[in-house]
């Protein structure tokens, strides 16, 4: 049996077990499909976003937008279920869960950044896996779907290091 020891030196409490399973239970380890599925929540609030370019080039009448009338045309015999819902406002927390999963593809090259960009996109379209074939052209290629398949699992990989706080160890492997 051990002696007991107060000494500070012997108790270091102050570095924090680093189980992946744990910090995934307190909610702040992202697995792979987390950050593919966050990455598709920030493309869907991207495409919510205003043209503010467009805004200008068009004229707005200055009426408000909840005085309908069957007259012009709102909604025919006031059916209020024909009537075309506009998405929500997107508020500062939505543009700022954006920005930071678009900040986490900053570790990613830029040819490979296009990729996750179209690969996401397709999966934000409803796409319920990645057309990896149709993505060929996008990409200026004529084979390789495979080799696609693998270029975005690793820049993903990358992706879900940063959002995981990065490598502790700077990034470099220890080679035996």
């Amino acid at each position: 049996m051990l002696p007991d020891n107060d000494d500070p030196i012997d108790n270091i409490t102050f570095y924090p077990p680093n189980s992946p399973s744990h910090l995934r239970e307190e909610g702040r380890f992202y697995s792979f499909e987390d950050v593919q599925e966050r990455l598709v929540e920030a493309m869907l609030c991207a495409w919510r976003l205003p043209d503010r370019e467009a805004g200008w080039q068009r004229v707005k009448a200055m009426w408000p937008d909840v005085w309908r009338h069957e007259h012009f045309g709102d909604h025919p015999g006031n059916d209020v279920a024909q009537v075309p819902l506009r998405p929500a406002a997107l508020t500062r927390a939505d543009i700022a869960e954006m920005e930071e999963a678009f900040d986490w593809l900053s570790v990613v090259k830029a040819a490979d950044r296009k990729l996750v960009g179209l690969a996401i996109t397709a999966l934000a379209r409803g796409e319920k896996q990645v057309p990896w074939l149709r993505l060929l052209k996008a990409m200026g290629l004529k084979r390789g779907a495979h080799g696609l398949r693998k270029r975005y699992s690793r820049a993903m990989v990358k992706v879900c290091v940063r959002a995981n706080g990065g490598n502790p160890s700077g990034g470099a492997r220890q080679t035996l």
